[in-house]
């Protein structure tokens, strides 16, 4: 029998076996069992089964159904439940969206977005008309005006749902793709198109931070521990390999060094990827320091090399993916422009028709270089899917006539498209922060320096000049020589520009 309209929740059996099915909001149609995993539909005051849902697979999320929070709704602080969740996946990864009912049955969503979150609600636009998914609509990276607002493809992905929990407003067809578009605005909104029904479901949100929330209810240590525990033996080796963060989606074995896939969830047979080469981060994975006044950890290390087009001859830098209980993810990179500390950007610049200028958050910043990105090998954890062999479309932009030059740079996989900003930061600076001796800083590496030199500086130069090519020659002589590993081939670095270094970080809420 249904509960009393007063109570604001709708309550009747379950159509598969009989046990209670709650709807605590009139904007959620579906619902999943959480006895027989039935999926059920209500229409008015009847309940129908639909099928049934697999098990949700175990992401070590600290959410959960019933957990409680606030959210500011039209400037007002209102409580919110936790009711339920969604586990979807496409070709950039898996991830999860958590459905927040309100008292006045008002619906929210929660989805990861590039090691963050993102607080979304239901919008409405009356430009986008019912009808299917047209590809020539959404091109990557074209602008859409919807509802008065200017918007930037930066993901067209085929997702498909891999399981559910709770109450939903909508349930995609399990295992069937569909069409999901994410559009952002230089202002840091999110818009997702889904178009897993008819008419097109919308929703606009921001980014937020879920201390922000006043979270309460969330699973504790022990709870995350539960069945399969925070770790999982190496596929490889069979070595136990500890998992730390909650949105891990690939990370190295301790013991052998092999990449392993948990994209997929640690109840799956999983993946792996061998590493023979090893490269020694120059900063040690697992070193704290303090930068911009917060404390930060490295948790993960990826050694990858660039090329642009028309050119046969490659460079490689390094990047530190770094974690702060405040602040999340952020990345430092060592290339041949020095150090530089970069965050993934929730919005996108704003590009000039020919793609030479960009401009974000009131800054105007110049093209520097286009290039593809290979990753080649990885260490410790991260948070987006990472292959070894991995390939990504770069494009970094550098401020102009700014003492401390700053970048934006974009990396473009599997039809989506992310943003990072940031800035050079000293060597020194990172040493003193890491508690280094001295870190190498690639910009100040030169055979000469000054205006004047003598008759032996120049002997001396002529000399490494002839021991660079002889290297050279050796090197190229063997097609499989790693610069990390053989101090007799060195990778080419370019005099000018550089990368800034993009990475793989997964977009549309992952």
């Amino acid at each position: 029998m249904a509960s009393s309209p007063s109570q604001r929740v709708y309550r009747a059996p379950c159509p598969g076996c009989g046990a209670p099915v709650e709807f605590s909001s009139a904007q959620a149609s579906y619902a999943v069992c959480e006895f027989c995993r039935s999926t059920v539909v209500r229409q008015g005051d009847v309940l129908q089964r639909r099928g049934s849902m697999a098990e949700v697979f175990e992401d070590y999320s600290p959410l959960r159904i019933g957990a409680t929070g606030q959210m500011l709704r039209n400037g007002k602080p209102e409580h919110f439940t936790l009711v339920g969740r969604l586990q979807l996946k496409s070709e950039a990864g898996a991830w999860s969206e958590w459905v927040a009912a309100f008292s006045d049955g008002a619906l929210g969503f929660l989805s990861e977005d590039n090691g963050q979150f993102v607080w979304s609600w239901p919008w409405q636009a009356e430009v986008l008309r019912n009808g299917p998914f047209k590809a020539s609509d959404w091109l990557l990276g074209s602008q859409r005006v919807l509802g008065g607002k200017s918007f930037t493809v930066s993901s067209v992905q085929n997702a498909r749902l891999v399981s559910a929990q709770g109450e939903l407003a909508q349930l995609p067809e399990p295992g069937t793709p569909y069409r999901l578009v994410e559009l952002r605005s230089e202002q840091g909104q999110v818009l997702s198109v889904d178009f897993s029904a008819q008419p097109p479901a919308l929703s606009l949100g921001e980014r937020v931070v879920l201390d922000d929330l006043r979270l309460q209810g969330l699973r504790d240590g022990a709870s995350l521990k539960g069945e399969q525990g925070r770790h999982f033996n190496c596929p490889k080796c069979g070595a136990v390999v500890p998992v730390r963060f909650s949105t891990t989606k690939s990370l190295s074995c301790p013991s052998c060094g092999s990449l392993v896939d948990l994209s997929q969830g640690i109840g799956k047979e999983l993946s792996y990827a061998e590493q023979n080469e090893p490269v020694r981060p120059a900063i040690p994975l697992g070193s704290k320091g303090a930068l911009e006044g917060l404390q930060w950890q490295v948790v993960g290390f990826q050694h990858r090399m660039g090329q642009e087009p028309g050119d046969d001859e490659s460079f490689g830098w390094e990047e530190y993916l770094l974690f702060s209980q405040k602040a999340g993810f952020a990345f430092l990179v060592d290339s041949s422009d020095g150090w530089s500390m970069a965050r993934v950007t929730t919005g996108v610049p704003k590009l000039s028709k020919n793609l030479s200028t960009a401009k974000y958050m009131g800054r105007q910043y110049q093209l520097e270089s286009r290039y593809t990105a290979e990753t080649t090998y990885a260490l410790g954890e991260f948070y987006w899917p990472v292959q070894r062999g991995q390939t990504t479309r770069n494009v970094d932009y550098v401020s102009a006539g700014a003492q401390n030059k700053a970048f934006l740079a974009s990396e473009t996989e599997n039809g989506e498209t992310t943003w990072s900003h940031g800035s050079a930061v000293s060597a020194t600076t990172l040493a003193t922060a890491f508690g280094l001796k001295q870190l190498r800083d690639r910009s100040q590496v030169g055979v000469m320096s000054g205006s004047r030199f003598g008759l032996w500086t120049i002997v001396i130069g002529v000399v490494i000049l002839w021991l660079v090519f002889v290297m050279l020659r050796g090197c190229m002589s063997r097609p499989n020589c790693d610069p990390n590993t053989d101090p007799n081939c060195n990778s080419y670095t370019r005099s000018s520009g550089g990368s800034w270094g993009g990475y793989t970080s997964g977009g549309s809420h992952k």
